[in-house]
């Protein structure tokens, strides 16, 4: 009698494409491989995130914060709509809005800014 020892599969199938990016969960902003896979709906979604080894600044390592990059696509708490607070400051009541009226009614926090003096207006976004 023979034994047979069982076939591992080392390197399963992840995804059907890779994108090459750059990680925004720091500011080391390391190169990254974006794992998609197609669902059952046919939309591509994130199925990995590993470090880019022909990156000149990780050479394919990648941070925890890295790794969880992932859940900033898939983690069921994400944000998918802008939010209007309808109860007092504090009290953790909201509402989805629209994109138009989330911008409307930032517009109208800053116009008065813009009318008075437009030096006291700056915006900033991103870390670099």
């Amino acid at each position: 009698m023979t034994f047979q020892q069982p076939r591992v599969e080392t390197s399963p199938k992840v995804s059907d494409e890779i994108r090459q990016t750059t990680c925004y969960m720091c500011a080391c902003r390391c190169g990254i491989n974006v794992h998609m896979k197609t669902n059952e709906d046919g939309k591509k979604e994130v199925a990995y995130i590993e470090g880019n080894r022909d990156h000149p600044v990780n050479k394919g390592v990648l941070c925890a914060k890295g790794s969880a990059g992932i859940m900033q696509v898939n983690a069921p708490s994400r944000l998918k709509a802008p939010l209007k607070r309808v109860g007092p400051r504090g009290s953790g009541e909201f509402e989805e809005i629209s994109w138009d009226e989330a911008l409307d009614i930032a517009a109208g926090w800053l116009e008065p800014i813009r009318k008075d003096d437009p030096s006291k207006l700056a915006f900033f976004t991103g870390r670099d």
